[in-house]
């Protein structure tokens, strides 16, 4: 497909060759550039389903990698997701750095969450508890989702602690969220009609038996979420 004779419209903040403007792309690779260059709104909602990677061809992967990786210094959230999500290795080293100049505790989680993805970097780690244990309500419900990325004992851990948050709706989230976990379903229901309660979590969080299910649940949910399931 050529983008000069289609309706996509890439955004001119971007730094994209001319030559990838140029073509001829396959709709997968259309899809790429329209989601991440060009309306990205539904994208950063989380609305979009980005299965389409897996039929970009090996060379349109690694024009997609370059895409991002050069465009990294915008530090926009998807993005820097994006990067992740193609496994560019190459992307490491300036996200480090980009992660050791960056003030917002908000942008570092999402540069720490991408270098977890990326290399199982620790600091991942480190940059979720520096989330648990702030304040800021709002910052902990848009980065809630991330503990599961984890995928082990920690990430129970982490749910159980934030049952004794002080805002309400981020004890919901953990509480069903564990809910969800144990039952391998969502519960779109209130806290009053989840399975569990709180005290259920807190009593069997140091039950070898109980960790081991839990975990064993995040991991089969988590290849879902990859495969897009």
């Amino acid at each position: 497909m050529d983008l000069l004779n289609s309706s996509v419209i890439l955004s001119d903040v971007y730094e994209i060759p001319e030559a990838v403007v140029r073509g001829p792309h396959s709709n997968a690779f259309v899809q790429f550039l329209q989601n991440w260059f060009g309306n990205s709104a539904a994208l950063t909602r989380g609305e979009v389903d980005v299965t389409f990677l897996n039929d970009l061809t090996s060379s349109e992967r690694q024009i997609a990698q370059d895409l991002l990786r050069r465009n990294l210094k915008l530090r926009y959230t998807h993005v820097i997701e994006g990067v992740a999500a193609l496994g560019d290795l190459a992307s490491i080293p300036i996200l480090r750095a980009m992660l050791a100049s960056e003030p917002d505790v908000s942008r570092k989680l999402t540069i720490a969450g991408a270098l977890w993805k990326l290399d199982q970097d620790v600091v991942f780690v480190d940059c979720l508890n520096q989330m648990i244990s702030n304040k800021n309500a709002t910052f902990k419900q848009a980065h809630f989702h991330q503990i599961l990325w984890l995928g082990d004992e920690r990430a129970i851990d982490f749910l159980v602690e934030l049952l004794e948050d002080s805002d309400q709706f981020v004890r919901f989230l953990a509480l069903s969220t564990l809910n969800g976990l144990e039952f391998e379903r969502l519960f779109f229901v209130p806290e009053a009609k989840l399975p569990c309660g709180s005290d259920a979590y807190r009593l069997r969080r140091k039950d070898a038996d109980f960790r081991s299910m839990m975990v064993a649940h995040l991991r089969a949910r988590n290849v879902k979420v990859v495969n897009g399931q």
